[in-house]
């Protein structure tokens, strides 16, 4: 059971001024995040009362960590983007895109975002000219990470196109656009609905103006449209549900739009499950874990995930790359393999808000705003550090096996070999390594490097190379 304080995961995104007592816990789409004062070492508990971890066998903590191209510091108000290297030396500059009130990054690629427009660059000290997508009014956008490139999707909340952009080859895919034509009135998409394959190669999101599936190939000149809405997207084939009263009616359906399966079973968590082949996993409402394959007429029942009494799903994540189903409501998370087997369950007393994992994660850090409980490892259900103690999260490696928590009144990085005092910060960004820290404090803006053995380096001035209220990213390889 974990009762911790009010926390809050973020994104390091700016705040101004440092905070000397907690804030209350912000919107969970915006989370961020200051802290006061102090230096804390996280002491790692054996066990924590109120959790359980179930089967899974070994698995190794030694992971290939995620690098990192450059650092990008970028001026808010005029758009001038600087390059860093490591050792907090100028690589590149790539000046004048204009307002800038939020940036995203992969593959070797900024993307700078306003009100207005998502601007492309190329990679650091490429002369190619940056890609400008419009953008609707009140636009969300959406990192999709994949085993493959990194894919940003752009909708509004209240539903009409959605665009994909492709950061690895800087291209657009508008959805909207290429099924107009075969649309009887102009589709309604919403980004909540969007799912993809393992590798990004093939997406499919629900039309709810036309009562279909509109499925879009990267490499692919027209769109297919299929019946229903889409839970999960193949290398070959794409997952359906149609709710039907209380239950509903779940079909593989091939690109051709033949059918493989379509089988009653129990309404879909949150619409979402993991197709391996011509195999699906899902999970349903009640906790059921379902198994339906091409050729099925009905489901099999491979196990059952213990939701706690008054408690309710409320989201399903894919994640370990499609290896692992998380499911999570406000007071508990649980962790499946593809074989219906808990791997890990773990409830909370007061309503935490758990945050789903990413899709590529090999750990999941449990816990949301209201209280952690630790760092799991996604292929044993094992629990590899205690975060009982933790009251935000301000930043998670790209492998979710290390994070930036606060601690009493310090950011302490945590990971499954112990801690490292990080200190106080008016704001801070962790690097996909989970080894490389941008820390702004009283003005001044330092690069530090946290080594193997949890050793925290000399700061490296960053401060003459840009204003204390830049956007700060990093940009992955």
């Amino acid at each position: 059971m974990s009762d911790g304080p009010s926390s809050t995961p973020t994104d390091g995104a700016a705040r101004p001024g440092r905070q000397r007592a907690m804030p209350k816990p912000p919107n969970y789409a915006a989370r961020r995040m200051l802290v006061g004062t102090g230096i804390v070492t996280l002491v790692f508990a054996a066990a924590v009362v109120g959790w359980r971890w179930f089967g899974g066998g070994e698995s190794s903590l030694d992971r290939d960590r995620v690098g990192w191209e450059a650092i990008a510091l970028v001026d808010r108000g005029t758009g001038d983007v600087t390059y860093v290297d490591a050792d907090g030396e100028v690589t590149a500059e790539s000046p004048g895109h204009g307002r800038t009130g939020s940036l995203y990054a992969g593959d070797g690629i900024l993307a700078l975002a306003n009100s207005r427009t998502l601007t492309v660059l190329p990679e650091p000290g490429d002369d190619a000219e940056p890609v400008v997508v419009d953008l609707p009014a009140s636009a969300d956008i959406a990192t999709v990470r994949t085993d493959g490139p990194t894919f940003l999707a752009a909708g509004v909340p209240t539903g009409g196109d959605v665009s994909l952009i492709d950061l690895t080859n800087r291209s657009v895919i508008d959805i909207g656009g290429l099924a107009l034509a075969s649309s009887p009135i102009d589709p309604k998409m919403f980004l909540a609905t969007l799912r993809t394959n393992d590798d990004g190669s093939m997406f499919a999101i629900a039309d709810a103006a036309n009562f279909q599936t509109i499925v879009v190939r990267p490499d692919g000149d027209a769109p297919v449209f299929l019946a229903d809405q889409p839970i999960a997207v193949g290398d070959e084939l794409v997952a359906t549900s149609q709710t039907v009263g209380l239950q509903a009616d779940v079909s593989l359906m091939a690109l051709d739009r033949t059918t493989k399966a379509t089988v009653p079973t129990d309404i879909p968590a949150g619409s979402i499950g993991v197709l391996d082949g011509d195999r699906l996993t899902m999970v349903a409402v009640g906790g059921e874990v379902y198994r339906i394959e091409s050729g099925n007429d009905t489901a099999e029942r491979l196990g059952a995930i213990a939701v706690p009494a008054g408690a309710a799903i409320e989201w399903v994540a894919p994640t370990a790359g499609g290896e692992r189903l998380a499911v999570g409501g406000a007071t508990f998370v649980a962790v499946v393999d593809l074989d219906g087997r808990t791997l890990f369950t773990t409830t909370f007393s007061n309503a935490v808000d758990p945050t789903p994992p990413e899709p590529t994660w090999t750990c999941f850090p449990v816990g949301g705003p209201g209280g952690y409980h630790s760092i799991i490892d996604l292929e044993s259900g094992e629990q590899l550090a205690d975060l009982a103690t933790v009251e935000e999260l301000a930043g998670v490696s790209a492998d979710g096996c290390r994070v930036l928590g606060h601690v009493t009144a310090d950011a302490v990085l945590i990971d499954p070999e112990g801690t490292a005092p990080i200190g106080e910060y008016d704001r801070i960004v962790l690097g996909p390594d989970g080894a490389t820290i941008v820390r702004v404090l009283d003005g001044e803006t330092d690069l530090i490097v946290v080594d193997d053995d949890l050793q925290v380096g000399e700061p490296v001035s960053l401060t003459a190379l840009g204003e204390p209220d830049d956007l700060i990213a990093f940009v992955p390889e």
